[in-house]
């Protein structure tokens, strides 16, 4: 009698997880589909696109226990694994060195960083000038061939400290293409910059409609006669602070304030999403109209499970999926393991040695940095 209720339990833990198995299947499935759906239709779609790498985890579980099981269930799991790697490789990629270049190759280095100002409004009493003054030297000295910063901040009164388009550009001889967004209430510039080496034969801006602090700039560079071109974008932030975040925390617990505190993140996001969904969308426009290769770097303020990441990535290859080694978090804030920075590329260039800098932590973000070879 035992035997046979201990049988029938059996049977039916085993159906329940495999309904459950295949209600995360369907979930999954669901967020893929979402990706596709741009968020200024169906604002919805941006979350369930969000929710996709929970998907991914508890799919790989699913599979784990059912390998232990020594189920054949375990090809459900395993079969959504296979066909949708792409997927788990935005999140966790996996190389170990590429193919060197031959040396007579064409390699340009790209760095992109969104520097936050310098942190020159964290500086109103001097204490962050000695932090300040280190980051805008450590880009200065990079070796780099192109920069590409966004939240750049220069200002050419007071501390000689921010008048970095003199100290990182003119002092090492560096051609740039700064579009400055605004002017502060002390006239310091802010925008978006690239620095180049390399002389500079075409550039341009491409504004993301009423958006003030929101643009893209491209230039197009002389590589000892071959012509690539770079862009660095800046899209819609997500408007989440630290000081979101540990409201929200603080908020569990209390049922209302936990409601209030969510409701707001969640329109932030909403917010976000919908701009961002029109932003790329003029940005991947002007793209598709280059002559030239193309490398598109920026603060994209998406995670790789979202619109603004599948239609760039649909399109041109990422240079921390083909070259960069695991998670390559890039936001330096209170959530962790988001990748919201990326550099993207077209045919014509082969991606090789990504690299983030988490040694580099003076601003909201970290830095990233790819080098390309110029195929023929």
């Amino acid at each position: 009698m035992f035997a046979i209720m201990s049988g029938a339990f059996k049977r039916i833990r085993r159906k329940f997880w495999f309904i459950l198995n295949v209600g995360v299947v369907l979930w999954l499935l669901l967020a893929v589909y979402c990706l596709q759906v741009p968020p200024y239709e169906h604002w919805q779609a941006g979350f369930i696109a969000f929710s996709l790498p929970g998907a991914l985890v508890l799919n790989f579980l699913f599979f784990v226990y059912w390998l232990f099981q020594r189920s054949w269930i375990m090809l459900l799991p395993l079969s959504v694994m296979v066909l949708g790697w792409q997927y788990h490789s935005r999140f966790l990629a996996l190389n170990f060195g590429g193919d060197e270049p031959a040396g007579e190759a064409k390699v340009l280095e790209v760095l992109s960083y969104n520097v936050h100002v310098f942190n020159a409004y964290d500086d109103r009493d001097g204490s962050e000038l000695e932090a300040s003054a280190e980051m805008i030297e450590w880009v200065a000295t990079h070796p780099a061939d192109v920069y590409c910063l966004q939240e750049f901040y220069n200002n050419t009164k007071g501390s000689t400290v921010y008048n970095t388009v003199s100290r990182i550009g003119q002092r090492y001889d560096k051609f740039r293409h700064f579009s400055v967004a605004y002017k502060d209430r002390n006239k310091a510039e802010i925008g978006i910059v690239i620095f180049s080496k390399y002389p500079i034969v075409n550039k341009g801006v491409i504004e993301f409609g009423e958006s003030k602090h929101n643009r893209a700039i491209f230039a197009d560079l002389n590589m000892k006669g071959d012509t690539v071109r770079v862009y660095s974008a800046h899209l819609q932030s997500m408007s989440i602070k630290a000081r979101d975040i540990e409201n929200t925390y603080s908020a569990i617990g209390n049922q209302d304030l936990m409601k209030r505190e969510g409701r707001n993140l969640a329109r932030r996001l909403r917010r976000g999403f919908i701009a961002r969904g029109h932003q790329v969308e003029l940005l991947l426009e002007h793209i598709r109209e280059s002559p030239y290769p193309v490398i598109v770097c920026g603060d994209f303020n998406d995670i790789p499970f979202s619109y603004t990441y599948q239609v760039l990535s649909k399109e041109m290859a990422n240079a921390f999926e083909e070259a960069g080694t695991g998670v390559g978090a890039t936001y330096n804030g209170p959530i962790p393991f988001l990748r919201i920075d990326n550099q993207f590329y077209s045919t014509g260039l082969r991606a090789f040695d990504f690299r983030t800098y988490p040694e580099m932590g003076l601003s909201d973000h970290l830095p990233i940095s790819a080098k390309y070879v110029l195929e023929r």
